[in-house]
């Protein structure tokens, strides 16, 4: 059994009754789920085990690609029939000793996995889908969030584990069709990642590592990591697609501390050419309400109509329109109020904040308790300063 420190289990919030003082219907929270990707043989097997076997206080169904080699796990085996279709054939559930759950995610989408929820309801407390290693981490995420009110889950995160070792080969892959490889596109879209083997790499090597994945993903919380050890605090109740935590690293350069003026940084130190993933970050002044709604248009037209809007004085974008993996932003507005943005792909939400709802570990600041700074973080293929100046230009700051 693998070795690892006490995690801080964040309080989970569970209601009292089914009903409130009036009588009326109490809204059931929402089962957390994390989605864990990273190549074949980077570690995620490593880190589920721990989840399926430790004494962690974790209530955890885990969904894998494949849970024949948990057959050496002391486990009683359910049968769950599909409340969606009762012909269907049944799947398998292990109910392990540490009070985890664990089924096969194989042939398993949303509707499946919200049925194993629905019938194993008070017994579980958060979900994790294993991805298989070679697959795109984002219309698997962009399901899940768009059918967040529909259904009993909430997308939490996005995990990637990567080999230490081979993770500068893999980023550095180049596919004909010039589109980002796997590996980028399982950094780009990760909230969180796992520089696992860590010891197998000279500290020198590992600092280039850590120096490529946040060229492609400047927003990432990045943790060094060996046979997958780490609290399962730092992975769990992140809320990084309602929360502006994560809109607040990394901490703005020293010329970052005024807020009256917008600026670009860009993270693409190793950019090799045209189809490298890298990050784009737009820091934001506090902006009226006209030019907030500008802001929206420019989403609309980049994320969903795959076009850069024209500039007011009638310039036209020139070249390849960027391609977009993952957009994260912070905003705030005049009248005091504030903004998360969120996307994935062609996919945006913008949500107004509710300073009382993020309240809690891994939630509310950015790192070191700082409140996060405005900005809009572009993630993707084809970004650099160009388009930073361009969302200036069309916002008017």
């Amino acid at each position: 059994m693998l070795q690892m420190d006490d995690d801080d289990v964040p309080q989970l919030l569970v209601a009292d009754t089914n009903f409130d003082a009036a009588g009326r219907p109490l809204e059931r929270p929402k089962v957390p789920i994390t989605l864990l990707t990273g190549y074949l043989g980077a570690g995620k097997s490593t880190l589920l085990e721990y989840i399926l076997t430790a004494e962690h206080g974790y209530r955890i169904a885990v969904c894998m690609n494949d849970f024949g080699d948990t057959t050496d796990i002391e486990a009683k085996s359910l049968q769950l029939s599909n409340p969606s279709d009762p012909n269907a054939p049944s799947s398998s559930l292990l109910a392990l000793p540490n009070g985890c759950l664990c089924c096969s995610v194989k042939d398993m989408g949303i509707a499946a996995i919200e049925d194993m929820v629905a019938s194993q309801r008070d017994k579980i407390d958060w979900v994790v889908v294993e991805l298989t290693g070679l697959a795109d981490p984002a219309p698997i995420a962009k399901d899940f969030w768009a059918n967040e009110e529909m259904g009993d889950l909430v997308l939490d995160s996005v995990i990637c584990v990567v080999d230490s070792r081979n993770v500068l080969k893999q980023l550095a892959e180049e596919r004909e069709d010039g589109a980002p490889n796997e590996a980028q596109k399982q950094v780009a879209c990760a909230d969180v990642i796992l520089l696992n083997k860590a010891d197998l790499v000279p500290a020198a090597e590992l600092d280039n590592v850590a120096a490529a994945v946040a060229d492609v993903n400047s927003t990432l919380r990045v943790h060094r990591t060996v046979r997958g050890n780490v609290r399962l605090a730092e992975l769990f109740d992140l809320r990084a697609f309602t929360s502006p935590a994560v809109a607040a690293l990394p901490e703005p350069e020293a010329c970052c501390a005024e807020d009256d003026h917008a600026h670009t940084h860009a993270h693409a130190h190793g950019m090799k050419g045209p189809n490298t993933v890298s990050t784009i970050t737009v820091h934001l002044p506090t902006l009226p309400t006209d030019k907030f709604e500008r802001l929206n248009a420019f989403l609309e037209s980049l994320l969903w109509n795959g076009t850069v809007p024209t500039l007011p004085g009638g310039k036209a974008w020139e070249g390849a329109t960027p391609d977009i993996l993952r957009t994260k932003g912070y905003a705030v507005l005049a009248d005091g109020s504030a903004r998360v943005i969120q996307g994935v792909a062609d996919l945006f939400e913008v949500r107004t904040l509710d300073p009382t709802a993020n309240a809690g570990a891994g939630a509310g600041a950015g790192a070191g308790g700082a409140e996060p700074r405005p900005k809009i973080v572009f993630i993707g293929r084809g970004v650099d300063e160009t388009l930073g100046e361009w969302v200036r230009a069309y916002v008017g700051v």
